[in-house]
């Protein structure tokens, strides 16, 4: 199940407009495809909602990067189902040895950061637009739209089109959800 960054409430506010009951639903489903594009597409983490997750690895040089960031608290680590000790620092875990070792963590937000549900928003934003006009899902690059004759015309020959952000948002995102990111006082 895809949770989204944000509901509905949060594009109806940002929007000055209310859905309808119907409505309501495909705007969820937007704002999810939102959510799993910036996920997928651009961090490449679950940044949320948040999870505690089990998963084994072999040290290399002492040391374990945990597989998803933002981390929250490490819960265990074990050795042939025996815990064994550790050192977290900066998303890595540090044991002894080199035989594999259990990990138990959680990471991820308990609520969704305001920047990811502002620009799920602006995607779903997008999408409907395009859809309210019946365009289906090609409102990117779009840059305007002629009643007589009804005619569209893209900035960009429609080589943007979809739910997608800039480059530079992009960019912008990456930068601060794919560097490790620590919350929760475990630094």
């Amino acid at each position: 199940m895809v949770v989204a960054f944000a509901t509905y409430q949060d594009l109806e506010a940002r929007l000055n407009r209310t859905f309808t009951v119907p409505e309501r639903a495909w705007i969820t489903t937007l704002l999810e495809d939102a959510s799993t594009y910036l996920r997928e597409d651009v961090i490449g983490f679950q940044v949320y909602p948040q999870a505690t997750v089990a998963f084994s690895a072999w040290p290399e040089n002492g040391e374990i990067v945990l597989p998803q960031q933002p981390v929250i608290a490490v819960v265990s680590v074990k050795r042939s189902a025996v815990a064994i000790g550790y050192t977290y620092v900066d998303g890595v875990v540090y044991v002894q040895g080199t035989e594999a070792v259990d990990i138990e963590f959680t990471y991820g937000y308990a609520v969704a950061p305001e920047d990811l549900k502002r620009w799920t928003c602006v995607l779903a934003s997008q999408a409907l637009l395009a859809l309210e006009l019946k365009l289906g899902l090609t409102g990117g690059g779009l840059s305007s739209i002629a009643l007589d004759d009804f005619r569209v015309g893209f900035a960009d020959a429609g080589e943007n089109t979809g739910i997608q952000l800039s480059d530079k948002n992009i960019e912008l995102i990456r930068n601060r959800y794919t560097s490790r990111v620590f919350v929760g006082g475990m630094r």
